[in-house]
């Protein structure tokens, strides 16, 4: 059995409007599918309606993500982006605590699932098919099954490059949407977490999630299961 996993944090940045998040949102709460979401608890009242039999609405305080604790800590903080107004610190601390929210659903297991998978709850706005499509694409993963973290990546995992994975994005991976079975899921979030304190300790700074897995990905390649998208539909057709 699958449960899906998902979370939206407001104020982050500049870059949508709070409106917009919701409508996207909203088409992957309506998919016939187990789901645990974390809502900023400034707005869960907002989607308490959608709490269903296989829905679980769960609100959030970001302050308490581990994150947090680093947020007057990172005096080199600097990315490479030609959108400063999206890219901001608190953006980084939501993109990496991917992993630790899927942590977070995993120990509670509402629905006793042996599988996991996280879809960024804004995901709709990169597909072009109608909402009923889209519904039935998330729908479909229910019957998918993997030991391994499921992950799609858009670059070649074996291409390195000379870019500064500090401060420069790095599509390796597409970010959107990974899962797989519970024990490669906690070490993925282990690993992932290692890391981020690691760079925020050391560099004084934080960048993309898919910039941190890349490192994971390179001395961990056999926590994974990868298979090639690009930001649209074959993130979640190729699944």
């Amino acid at each position: 059995m699958t449960t899906i996993v998902s979370s939206f944090i407001c104020d982050v940045n500049n870059q949508k409007s709070l409106s917009n998040y919701i409508l996207c949102g909203q088409l992957l709460l309506k998919a016939n599918i187990n789901k645990v979401i974390y809502i900023d608890e400034k707005i869960a009242d907002q989607f308490s309606k959608f709490n269903n039999h296989n829905t679980k609405i769960i609100p959030l305080d970001r302050y308490t993500l581990y994150l947090y604790d680093y947020m007057n800590k990172l005096p080199n903080f600097y990315l490479n982006t030609n959108t400063p107004n999206k890219d901001t610190l608190e953006y980084m601390f939501v993109m990496c605590s991917k992993t630790e929210i899927i942590r977070y659903a995993i120990e509670s297991n509402h629905f006793n699932s042996n599988q996991f998978i996280w879809i960024d709850f804004g995901i709709n706005h990169i597909f072009k098919c109608s909402e009923e499509d889209f519904i039935q694409k998330i729908e479909n993963l229910n019957n998918k099954n993997y030991d391994k973290v499921r992950i799609s990546s858009i670059w070649d995992l074996n291409h390195s490059t000379n870019i500064n994975l500090h401060n420069t994005i790095a599509w390796y991976f597409a970010g959107g949407v990974f899962g797989g079975g519970v024990k490669a899921l906690i070490e993925f979030a282990n690993l992932t977490k290692e890391n981020c304190i690691n760079i925020m300790l050391v560099h004084k700074t934080l960048m993309w999630e898919v910039n941190i897995w890349y490192y994971i990905y390179l001395n961990n390649k056999d926590l994974f299961n990868c298979y090639h998208s690009d930001h649209n539909a074959t993130i979640i057709d190729h699944y």
